[in-house]
């Protein structure tokens, strides 16, 4: 080849492979061109480095690397004559980033693209050349994707390398020439090998994007023939492929108690909120020609204000700017008026001179409205300055008069403090009346173009239905501390009258070192361009063209690490995010329920802690459960459910290659997902948490009932789970004698014991205020059902013959029938229980008879971080590290366990050391810090797994 040209366009990045296998076919003459951006980024290390002299070049000759630094300049070029000497004796040192536009290959040319994405420092080494070495720049580059590019061209089709190089066929077209052996990781040396790892990942994250960023290509050709390649056009070219049905949307006036169990939809209260507004706006004729507005007031004033109204000092001021229509500001102070919250709030109404006298006619009347007109029409930034100056809470809420609210949108909104420390604006989701969606958090791109995330989409779509830190949020409604508000002196009037403001304060709060907070459950119905209208081409609405440009001058230094306006919306709204992890488990946890999801849920907040994006899976049923689902998401946990994402092949398929870690949760359930992992995530971790070992609690049954059938099942289920151990990177267990048997039956599997994971809830219940004895579990778990029958038909009769007045309560999710009927005066069976306080705080002793089982008891745990004291067989309290007589008193047969209540029962002194010896060791052992620290254990060890670095 002789020369080449630029070419006009930029051309998607191809899949990834190994470096020095991408340059192998120069050794055969061929001409190899490397490209790469961010000149002042990694010139000096490129120049330095390998003591490349900068010239102007314009042509190649064979066996020569042509480096350009910044394809925007024709002249920055420099040369790299590359030979089998240079490769042999490790001299070859490159350091590039963000890819340019390339350059045409010849006609008649066969060509293929490397593209391969580097961290700073990263050593790729390749088995073959032991000594050859390409390193990224020592410094941090500025793009926000550093990768660079390799193109070569032939006059014969390029041979399948080590890479899995694609040939280009014609334009757009890419074939695959197949695939060599892995980079090895056998001679790479121990200081380097988790570089080379975390390269191998990368570079698989991009041969799975291959296909969809064709399938972009094409659809964003096919948009441009239309007309529609804008912003709002490409926003759905992040969107799932298929429409899914909303079954409570497409049936107004449906009862959702009648809904199926696959039926029910993340936001069903949205819509029955945009029913009840057009109810009550037809009802007062609001719609209509002649509104009658006195009647309309008069329904306000009339009716109970759920909504706690206070006027000297209230939790929370809400800001109601408004300029004319006066319908859509009395259908949000209806919804006002009957929302429901923990927090007290004042109604700050701005009237920013609205054009007809109907506002000021009206709004003063409604009881429980602060009413303030300005002097002047000064336009919606002044409007919202006024009120947040008028307001006396501790919160400052904003929120537009063409909206209305939500079941528990207010304390969703002010909970996102408490939830994100760093928080210093949350938002709410946005949906339209037809109950599309306008917004879940918004994307700043690096021209300074800003979208609402999800626009016109289903709201339901897992991706905007959990808590994530976000760029912006629509001023629609949003939430600042009130000393927050103050400090940044609300909107800037730099963006007067209004446009591009909402977007400048979430900048402002971000450069402040807070974050800007995003939560799904926090929604509101938008009436979108009921003051302004929805075109920019005139009036108030094309401020918005000037502000953005304004926004962009601003902060483009900021701007300018972000992604391009429309690549990779799916990252890009959570561009916050380095590392994931999937939790994966039968169903979804039910905290309140068993011990067991309660730790998968505090495990969950071990991994945030640790800087980890959470997602969940319920790999049987994939089912949104409106009950528990929104419990995570409002956490910020990313749940996937039916109908948008059913059966694993299907869910990894489209993520796997986003993810670490994936922590899957008992043997049945990592049986069934491990190829699929393997097959579509096989970059990631696999840590297996066995809950309790399966096959130890059904043998110990299995002998309590004397049942040889299920004594072998139970030997038929510890193979498989071993198994599932020596398979897994990584297993976790909560009990220290499971993991001396794991050692013991599986050397060579690292094992990690994690504590049951509990929060001192203390107690301010004194002993002689304390009466019964209680036990906790769920009895859907054979051990529990068993355990409560034994204590019922031998312990207790032993118990009452000394005090028969002392009651048994037995509390806890799904008693069985049988259960049920032992309930008398003396026998309380309770069902579930919403808060343990109501068993915990009025109970003397708690009762743990356990027979059978396996793995340490989070009932257990969760007794002693209330103060009550613990009586338990040995299997009760197995593997938690507790000490007999100082943190529990432990007992076996009949006569002993009722025994050992009645001492403690009676005894004031032993109850009180016992309760702080409890409350001590969990505030010592069983901590959250705890939790982190064990978690990151086990992802080492894993890696260490991986990477054949475990001690012999």
């Amino acid at each position: 080849m002789d020369g080449f040209s630029a070419a006009p366009g930029v051309i998607d990045t191809a899949p990834a492979g190994d470096v020095l296998n991408c340059l192998q076919p120069i050794l055969d003459g061929k001409a190899v061109a490397v490209w790469g951006g961010d000149a002042e980024g990694c010139r000096e290390a490129l120049c330095t480095a390998a003591g490349i002299r900068r010239a102007p070049r314009r042509r190649w000759t064979k066996g020569e690397v042509l480096i350009c630094l910044d394809p925007g300049r024709a002249t920055e070029f420099c040369r790299l004559p590359i030979t089998a000497a240079a490769l042999a004796a490790g001299d070859l040192v490159v350091a590039l980033s963000d890819m340019p536009r390339l350059p045409e290959a010849p006609e008649a040319a066969h060509a293929a693209r490397y593209a391969c994405r580097l961290v700073r420092g990263a050593i790729v080494q390749d088995s073959r050349f032991p000594r050859s070495r390409v390193l990224t720049a020592q410094r941090p580059v500025i793009a926000p994707a550093p990768d660079f590019h390799i193109l070569m061209w032939s006059s014969e089709p390029l041979p399948a390398l080590a890479s899995g190089l694609h040939e280009c066929n014609g334009p757009g077209e890419v074939s695959v020439l197949g695939a060599g052996p892995e980079m090895g990781l056998d001679r790479v040396e121990r200081p380097v090998a988790g570089a080379v790892a975390l390269a191998n990942r990368l570079l698989k994250v991009e041969d799975r994007t291959l296909e969809l960023r064709r399938e972009i290509r094409a659809l964003k050709a096919r948009l441009a023939e239309r007309g529609g390649a804008g912003p709002a056009a490409a926003s759905h070219l992040d969107a799932a492929a298929a429409r899914h049905s909303w079954p409570l949307a497409e049936t107004p006036g449906r009862d959702p108690a009648a809904l199926g169990l696959y039926d029910r939809r993340p936001d069903d209260a949205a819509i029955l909120a945009a029913q009840a507004g057009l109810e009550f706006m037809e009802a007062h004729g609001l719609l209509g020609q002649a509104p009658d507005f006195g009647r309309a007031v008069g329904t306000l004033n009339a009716m109970p204000r759920a909504l706690r109204l206070e006027a000297e000092a209230p939790d929370v001021s809400i800001v109601i700017p408004i300029y004319g229509q006066l319908p859509y500001t009395l259908n949000c102070l209806h919804s006002l008026f009957m929302h429901r919250s923990r927090y007290s709030a004042e109604v700050i109404v701005i009237d920013d001179c609205s054009p007809d006298r109907s506002t000021e006619e009206h709004v003063p009347h409604i009881a429980g409205v602060r009413f303030h007109r300005q002097e002047r029409n000064g336009g919606f930034i002044q409007s919202c300055n006024t009120g947040g100056a008028l307001a006396k809470g501790r919160y400052v809420l904003m929120l537009n008069n063409d909206t209305r609210v939500v079941d528990e949108w207010l304390d969703e909104l002010i909970d996102g403090f408490s939830l994100f420390p760093r928080a210093g604006l949350v938002g709410s989701k946005m949906l339209y009346p037809d109950g599309s969606l306008q917004e879940a958090g918004g994307i700043v791109w690096r021209d300074g173009g800003a979208w609402n995330y999800g626009r016109n989409d289903d709201p339901n779509d897992p991706r905007y239905c959990f808590a994530r830190q976000v760029d912006y949020i629509s001023g629609c409604s949003v939430v600042l501390r009130k000393d927050v508000w103050d400090e940044l002196g609300g909107f800037d009037p730099h963006y007067a009258p209004a446009y591009a403001e909402d977007v400048d304060l979430c900048q402002r709060v971000i450069s402040r070192g807070l974050e800007v907070w995003f939560q799904p459950r926090s929604r509101v119905v938008h009436y979108e361009g009921r003051t302004s209208g929805t075109s920019t081409s005139g009036g108030v609405k094309a401020y918005q063209v000037t502000n953005l440009r304004k926004l962009f001058l601003r902060w483009r230094d900021r701007f300018e690490n972000f992604r391009r306006n429309a690549e990779a919306p799916y990252l890009e709204r959570e561009r916050h995010v380095r590392k994931r992890i999937l939790f994966i488990d039968a169903v979804t946890p039910t905290p309140d329920q068993d011990a067991g999801s309660a730790q998968i849920v505090m495990a969950q907040r071990c991994a945030q802690a640790v800087g980890y994006k959470v997602c969940f899976a319920p790999e049987d049923n994939w089912l949104f459960d409106p009950r528990y689902t929104p419990c995570m998401q409002r956490e910020g946990v990313e749940c996937f459910y039916a109908p948008f994402d059913v059966g694993l092949d299907n869910y990894l398929g489209r993520y796997g290659s986003l993810f670490d870690i994936v922590m899957v949760y008992r043997v049945n359930v990592l049986h069934k997902a491990l190829p699929a992992i393997r097959r579509l995530a096989p970059q990631a971790l696999v840590l297996f948490h066995v809950s309790d070992l399966h096959y130890l609690r059904q043998q110990r049954q299995a002998r309590l009932d004397g049942d040889t059938a299920a004594l072998q099942a139970a030997e038929n289920l510890k193979v498989l789970e071993f198994d599932m151990v020596r398979e897994s990177d990584c297993t976790i267990t909560h009990s220290t004698v499971e993991a001396e048997i794991l050692a013991q039956e599986v050397p060579e599997a690292p094992v990690t014991v994690w504590p049951l994971m509990s929060e001192v809830a203390g107690t301010t219940t004194p002993f002689e205020a304390r009466r019964d004895i209680c036990f906790l579990g769920g009895y859907r778990h054979p051990p529990n059902v068993d355990a409560v029958f034994f204590f019922v038909r031998e312990v207790l009769p032993l118990i009452h013959a000394e005090r028969p007045e002392i009651r048994f309560i037995i509390a806890g999710a799904n008693p069985t029938a049988e259960l049920l009927q032992l309930a008398s005066d003396r026998i309380i069976v309770t069902g579930m229980v919403d808060d343990l306080a109501d068993v915990f705080d009025r109970s003397r002793v708690f009762a743990c008879p356990l027979r059978a089982g396996a793995g340490a008891k989070g009932k257990v745990m969760s007794a002693l971080s209330y103060g009550l004291p613990v009586v338990s067989t040995a299997i009760g309290v197995e593997g938690a590290g507790l000490e007999a007589d100082r943190h529990v008193v432990v007992a076996d047969t009949p006569e002993a366990l009722a025994a050992a209540l009645l001492r403690v029962y009676d005894d004031r002194l032993l109850w009180q050391a016992l309760s702080d010896a409890g409350q001590d060791l969990v505030r010592e052992q069983f901590s959250l810090a705890m939790g982190k620290r064990q978690l990151s254990e086990a992802i080492e060890k894993g890696y260490r797994k991986r990477l054949g670095l475990l001690d012999a």
